[in-house]
């Protein structure tokens, strides 16, 4: 792991703003515009006015809207709206959602994390990015010289050591922030005041390797603030250097972590003829359908459906395959190895495997024509989180088909970033997000 470092939050003064829960924002990237105009009039001083501002009136370029950005939270911070603790320290950060029809916590700890490039070989990239939102984020940045919100890391801990110091510094009192977020999850946050305490998590930290689960686009924008203000000959000094970065760590045995899959909606494209279509992928896969003639049969079919791709999906790749009026059907590759071989990349065996890998290679690409260079810009794919809203498009008619993925494991993850490779976009979706507002650090 990168050094990390105590630091002095920036936050909402909780005595000012009553209830954190009407400022703070999932991701920026999690933001349309029906979200923005909703966290705009939900609180005058909510943090989508800085972190995903409107553009300005009359500015045709769009670039105003940073500056405003920057002077709207000076005008916080003067008054008094957001405020700056005076002494450092690490800070523990709970998120407590339901899952599965049971509660999870999942804990992690914030800190200022000292950037590395990724050849340094201790923090991993695990996902593609695109130039796009690390333009912005960058014009942001340097407009403001804040971290508005986290990036959020995964280190290994079977024992949870750290997990048991942060606990024990933080057990017998309140939160010190706490705010609920637009899905009712519950986010906690305790300064850790206790030197000691931070020093033995700093310590611990220390020779464990991190892998960015979330947050690509803001790390790499953070290296390249970096290499500005040296090329500037700004001398970064303290936990609050621009050679740093705002991040959560959580360990990956934490039983409180939970990743989502992101299925794939086919639209835009010719229907698929279902006879033709499911001989073809039998070649590859072994195939088992569910036929339905009525809505209650659909719904039995795509209980059973789910239920096959989850249990199949233990032992090779396997999805789910939504098909307008008729049928769906469960697809298992027979051979994962000779399967892999038609992913034409010089990659790993494990990255090549990979359900999403096959998924895009063999039947998107190969079999429907759909290319990289489509998936990328999101032609002809949607990426949609829940299976049954996937369904649901198919069967109403607004989509084509709709294939439903298994979620990626936690192995799978180390196996492919020790390779140095990179997931393909939209393969994990970490649940909770980091919420944008709730802690952040202004660069000095």
């Amino acid at each position: 792991m990168p050094e990390i470092h105590p630091f002095r939050a920036l936050h909402y003064d909780a005595a000012r703003v009553k209830d954190l829960s009407k400022v703070v924002a999932q991701p920026y990237d999690k933001v349309d515009d029906r979200l923005r105009e909703e966290y705009y009039a939900r609180h005058p001083n909510h943090i989508v006015r800085v972190d995903k501002r409107k553009e300005e009136p009359g500015d045709e370029t769009g670039e105003k809207k940073y500056g405003a950005a920057a002077a709207t939270l000076e005008e916080w911070i003067r008054g008094g709206i957001l405020v700056e603790d005076p002494e450092p320290g690490l800070y523990a950060i709970h998120q407590t959602y339901t899952f599965e029809g049971a509660k999870r916590t999942r804990k992690g700890v914030c800190a200022m994390v000292r950037l590395e490039d990724y050849d340094s070989g201790r923090i991993h990239p695990h996902e593609e990015t695109h130039a796009g939102p690390k333009i912005d984020r960058l014009k942001l940045l340097r407009a403001t010289a804040i971290h508005l919100g986290h990036i959020f890391l995964l280190y290994s801990d079977p024992a949870g050591e750290i997990a048991k110091v942060s606990d024990a510094a933080t057990s017998a009192r309140p939160p010190d922030l706490r705010a609920v977020d637009d899905f009712g999850e519950e986010h906690a946050a305790w300064r850790i005041g206790d030197s000691d305490a931070n020093r033995q998590i700093v310590e611990a930290m220390e020779p464990r390797e991190a892998i960015i689960a979330d947050g690509h686009h803001r790390y790499e924008t953070a290296l390249a603030y970096r290499r500005e203000c040296a090329a500037a000959g700004r001398r970064g000094a303290g936990a609050e250097s621009y050679e740093n970065v705002l991040a959560t760590f959580v360990n990956m045995d934490d039983p409180g972590l939970t990743c989502f899959p992101t299925h794939r909606v086919i639209r835009d494209r010719p229907p698929v003829n279902r006879e033709a279509f499911l001989e073809k992928l039998s070649g590859i896969f072994d195939v088992k359908t569910w036929t339905f003639a009525n809505p209650l049969d659909e719904r039995r079919a795509r209980a059973e459906m789910f239920e096959a791709v989850r249990t199949d999906g233990k032992d090779s790749p396997a999805f789910g395959l939504a098909l307008p009026s008729v049928a769906h059907a469960r697809l298992r590759v027979r051979d994962t190895s000779s399967t892999a071989g038609r992913v034409a990349a010089p990659r790993s065996i494990d990255w090549r495997s990979l359900d999403v890998n096959i998924l895009h290679t063999v039947i998107l690409e190969g079999m429907m024509g759909i290319t990289p260079d489509d998936t990328a810009h999101e032609r002809f794919v949607d990426y949609v989180r829940s299976a049954d809203e996937a369904v649901d498009r198919v069967v109403s008619g607004r989509a084509v088909c709709a294939f439903i993925v298994n979620p990626v494991r936690m192995e799978q993850i180390r196996r492919v970033v020790r390779h140095g490779e990179r997931f393909p976009q939209k393969s994990t979706d970490f649940y909770p997000k980091m919420l944008s507002g709730f802690l952040m650090c202004r660069l000095r």
